[in-house]
């Protein structure tokens, strides 16, 4: 299939699933709050209490600015965007969702829910945990994997598994192509963090690029980490170390103890260089005498700046 032909056919079903979208969502229904069931893989977690009151405010202030998106499967209906929204109606006490309050989808995957429901946080919420864009980041990759199989059967794109080719493919306008490339594969590396470590993240206390050398460690060996770093203590953690620490798990088993000797080599890398110089070497290009080492010194690194200023260029 040529890419015309196939841009032609995605136009197409793009056009019937919009027609039936729109006529799904012109439907009105009765929709009692209590009644709305949560999206169980739902990534992000709802906002703390002062945010939902900001939500809160806003809303009795100005109403709802973006519709709450229902999946009615069944006889269900499922939340896909609005779960703060609808603590926040709570709050304010109602008990069912006015005609324009909401949009309900029907008829479509598991895989369209799950992106929508990352579309809509992504672009939305401003104050995402490092975990929540993580996950993000994997649904989409796997949802947009699992749908290029199954629309696009005769046509394969290049290097599909990273999610900015595939989503530049798809012509998606998400803020997903907003991230930079690099950003959005550390975002994915995540994803292979222990919880602990990835908590660590969320409350800044492990920066990203750290946390991408982190976790292509073992499970057992990022546990290890994470205690003698922040459990135990005995360190502080930076970015050398964490380098060494997985450039050394590929040959030796990581102790408390290896990671004890890690630490030692990194810090005496870092030392700064030194080197002296006696006075018989200064005595061979000058007769200046010297009573201290300061003297010297002084003398030596004003000498330095006039050559510097003078020297030809």
């Amino acid at each position: 299939m040529s890419l015309k032909d196939l841009k032609n056919e995605l136009l197409a079903d793009e056009e019937v699933q919009q027609l039936l979208n729109d006529k799904q969502e012109n439907k009105t229904e009765e929709i009692y709050i209590h009644k709305l069931k949560y999206f169980e893989e739902n990534p992000f977690k709802l906002c703390n209490d002062e945010d939902l009151e900001e939500l809160v405010e806003s809303i009795k202030d100005d109403g709802l600015l973006n519709p709450i998106i229902l999946w009615k499967k069944e006889n269900d209906y499922i939340i896909l965007s609005g779960h703060n929204r609808i603590q926040a109606l709570k709050k304010l006490g109602y008990n069912k969702l006015e005609k324009n309050m909401y949009k309900i989808k029907e008829n479509i995957s598991l895989d369209d829910a799950r992106l929508i429901v990352v579309d809509t946080n992504l672009v939305q919420r401003k104050n995402l945990l490092p975990s929540e864009r993580a996950k993000a980041y994997k649904i989409w990759q796997q949802s947009l994997q699992k749908k290029q199989g199954k629309r696009y059967k005769n046509f394969e794109f290049e290097n599909s598994s990273n999610i900015v080719e595939i989503a530049e493919q798809e012509n998606s306008g998400h803020n997903v192509l907003e991230e930079k490339r690099r950003n959005i594969n550390r975002y994915l590396r995540l994803n292979y963090l222990i919880s602990d470590l990835l908590n660590k993240v969320d409350e800044k206390q492990l920066s990203l690029i750290m946390a991408v050398e982190l976790s292509y460690l073992k499970d057992n060996i990022q546990q290890i980490v994470f205690n003698y770093f922040f459990i135990n203590n005995k360190a502080t953690l930076n970015m050398d170390i964490c380098k060494k620490i997985r450039e050394k798990s590929s040959k030796i088993d990581i102790t408390d103890e290896e990671i004890s000797l890690i630490i030692e080599s990194v810090i005496k890398k870092k030392m700064p260089r030194t080197f002296k110089l006696k006075f018989k070497d200064i005595k061979e290009i000058s007769n200046k005498s010297f009573k201290t080492d300061k003297e010297a010194k002084d003398y030596i690194l004003e000498c330095i700046k006039f050559y510097e200023e003078n020297k030809m260029e």
